[in-house]
């Protein structure tokens, strides 16, 4: 399909005016599109009453809900020089030596020779061993991390030890514990926890078959503590509500005959979600299949709409760009609708230019949208 811009692109071509009107774009949905609508869920929940593995078969056609053994987690919180650890009482290292601490100081872990730590009392600026990495603290029920994690959180405190590994020069801090424990700090930092009890427990099974299924293997961590695997806020993000979630589906996983299925999902689909295939290409997975999905119209990002200069317009396509901007129009959409590719045209030729790289320069939501 391709849809002329007409109006756009006379607007971009005409000279630069005081009042120049604005390119507009109209949008619907917000994430990649695949696999489980949370508003959609919430949707399913609420006004049909529908129970979690409902809406996890309705999203992930073609699977059941199965279960996994436990298992532990290590969630990168932080990679640094010298990361501070607090409310911590015992270290070990990779020796087995021990050192008392005190849960009432702040101890930093800095890289120390070839594969050692120098753990200092930051309290007292004394330095009380070297250890060899990787070290292992532990506390009371959870041990806290100074400063700002990848996850965004500060002075967060987590459940479990906190292992300090060497990267190099730098240290990482790394979260280990229990899957159960880590979905407490994951489901309310994924889900609103006033929602739906079958809807958050939904986000309960989908977290825990994702965390399980993009594990890396030969690495010092198993998953980030932010988008690029879960958002995982430790503690603070616990919630009595999406807690009692984990509790009431403990080792539900998504299966996909033998195998914990790629649990993928986002926050608003605009009524229909995607195809594996449509967004990141590759074969297209069985369970992976465009649903109607109508209630997602419960988001606020349902529909929406982006607004730019011609001026600001020209700076974020710019690198997309030959010469100077004059028109940008959809040229081909996908088999749900959404945009596939856009044809950005400069004044020294045209590019055929992937609807994602679009949407991570113009800052948009999602794909779905229509220039006008």
């Amino acid at each position: 399909m391709r849809i002329a811009i007409l109006a756009a692109a006379l607007i971009l071509a005409a000279p630069a005016a005081a009042h120049a009107e604005d390119v507009v774009l109209d949008g619907r949905g917000w994430g990649h599109g695949i696999g489980m609508s949370q508003y959609g869920a919430q949707g399913f929940a609420t006004r049909e009453g529908r129970d979690h593995r409902w809406i996890l078969a309705h999203y992930y056609a073609g699977t059941q809900v199965g279960e996994a053994p436990g298992t532990r987690m290590r969630v990168l919180l932080k990679q640094s020089r010298a990361p501070r650890v607090c409310g911590a009482t015992r270290a070990r290292s990779a020796t087995g030596r021990r050192l008392r601490l005190s849960d009432r100081r702040v101890y930093r872990f800095a890289a120390r020779g070839a594969g050692n730590l120098r753990v200092t009392d930051t309290t007292r600026d004394r330095v009380r061993a070297t250890l060899r990495a990787p070290v292992t603290v532990t506390g009371g029920s959870s041990t806290c991390l100074r400063g700002r994690a990848e996850n965004g959180l500060g002075n967060g405190a987590y459940r479990g030890r906190m292992v300090l590994a060497r990267d190099g020069g730098r240290v990482l801090a790394v979260n280990h514990v229990s899957l159960e424990h880590y979905l407490y700090g994951v489901v309310p930092a994924e889900m609103p926890a006033s929602w739906h009890a079958e809807a958050l427990q939904a986000q309960a099974v989908v977290a825990r078959s994702y965390a399980l299924r993009s594990r890396r293997t030969g690495s010092e961590f198993d998953v980030y503590a932010d988008v690029r695997s879960q958002v995982y806020r430790g503690v603070a993000a616990e919630v009595a509500t999406t807690t009692a979630a984990v509790r009431a589906t403990r080792a539900e996983v998504v299966l996909a005959g033998v195998e914990i299925a790629q649990t993928f999902f986002f926050s608003t689909s605009g009524g229909r979600t995607a195809g594996n295939e449509e967004v990141w290409g590759g074969v297209p997975i069985s369970y992976l299949r465009p649903v109607d999905d109508p209630h997602d119209d419960l988001s606020p990002y349902h529909r929406w709409e982006a607004r730019f200069t011609q001026r600001d317009l020209r700076r974020r396509l710019s690198s997309v760009t030959d010469g100077r901007l004059e028109a940008i129009e959809v040229e081909g959409r996908t088999a749900t609708g959404r945009a596939a590719t856009v044809a950005v045209r400069g004044s020294e030729g045209t590019r055929s230019v992937p609807a994602a790289t679009i949407r991570t320069l113009l800052e948009l939501r999602s794909t779905w949208f229509s220039i006008r």
